[in-house]
């Protein structure tokens, strides 16, 4: 309460008990912002929930980063929606580096401030890896995946 500017006549100080808790308890790392969709087979294209949010995510002056998406997707998105095309990263896997692996790299870089990446799978373990990713360098990231 105290943050806010309000303040009690009680005796009580809670910034004193708020200083012997945070004495004994350790420290939470912080959460990242990852969202997984999950959607039906054959309408990974159809989604338009996120292109309102992408379209306002794309307004911050960093790279908006697109992992492996359906290449009739890109063009679509781009004309119809004013994503900005000279701040979209266009990434794919190789053998040398996955899915996964592009979208923890370009989460915790700082430089991007979404990345969208599509795939068929992601286990719980690489969920949190993405999260941790998404902590470090202040990004979103957007997972898009059919059942």
């Amino acid at each position: 309460m105290e943050q806010l500017g309000l303040s009690m006549n009680s005796g009580y100080s809670p910034a004193a008990t708020h200083h012997r808790k945070a004495e004994s308890q350790p420290a939470v790392a912080p959460r990242g912002n990852v969202t997984e969709v999950i959607m039906p087979p054959g309408q990974v294209e159809n989604f338009q929930l996120l292109l309102p949010m992408l379209t306002q995510l794309n307004r911050e002056r960093r790279w908006l980063a697109w992992i492996d998406p359906p290449q009739e997707l890109v063009s679509k998105w781009q004309t119809l929606h004013g994503i900005v095309a000279g701040e979209i990263l266009m990434l794919r896997s190789t053998r040398d580096y996955s899915a996964l692996e592009l979208a923890e790299r370009a989460l915790s870089a700082g430089t991007c401030h979404a990345v969208v990446m599509w795939t068929s799978r992601l286990s719980s373990r690489d969920f949190g890896a993405l999260e941790q990713a998404s902590a470090r360098g202040d990004s979103h990231g957007v997972i898009l995946r059919t059942r």
